[in-house]
């Protein structure tokens, strides 16, 4: 009897802990109206350009909220500091990248939720000209001048 009370004690630990570690996880849904996602299928040696490029203009990127994804066949690479749902990488792919393209796609997701652009590489000028003529960034640029 003393060791099924003990065991069920540690079944309950397990579980709360279990449900807590998934509540304090974040999944694709938890970016949309707080982040602009920026998803990058790529191979080599063009990931390892992406990641470079990406971390080198880490202030313009924080600027425009956005949170970037550099997938690979099997890798995950990200800027999202928080810990993040074991199934984000599957949810990316099978909602964005279903099959699995061949060549580098780019996608740029709006804070709405929808995609703002599909490209064959990443061109981060160009994407930041994008992000700036959307109007909820000029609405938060707006906001940061009345603000400064």
């Amino acid at each position: 009897m003393r060791y099924s009370t003990i065991f069920l004690a540690c079944m309950i630990t397990f579980c709360l802990n279990a449900q807590q570690d998934k509540e304090n996880t974040v999944g694709m849904e938890d970016f949309e109206w707080h982040y602009r996602v920026l998803l990058d299928f790529a191979r080599e040696p063009h990931m390892s350009n992406a990641l470079a490029n990406l971390e080198e203009i880490e202030p313009e990127i924080s600027e425009r909220d956005i949170v970037w994804f550099v997938l690979g066949v099997n890798q995950l690479h990200t800027n999202y500091n928080e810990k993040l749902s074991d199934e984000v990488r599957k949810q990316i792919i099978d909602r964005y990248f279903s099959p699995l393209p061949a060549e580098t796609v780019v996608l740029l997701i709006g804070k709405d939720g929808t995609l703002k652009s599909r490209s064959s590489d990443l061109d981060l000028e160009a994407m930041f000209g994008l992000i700036d003529q959307m109007p909820m960034r000029r609405a938060e640029m707006r906001q940061k001048s009345k603000d400064n």
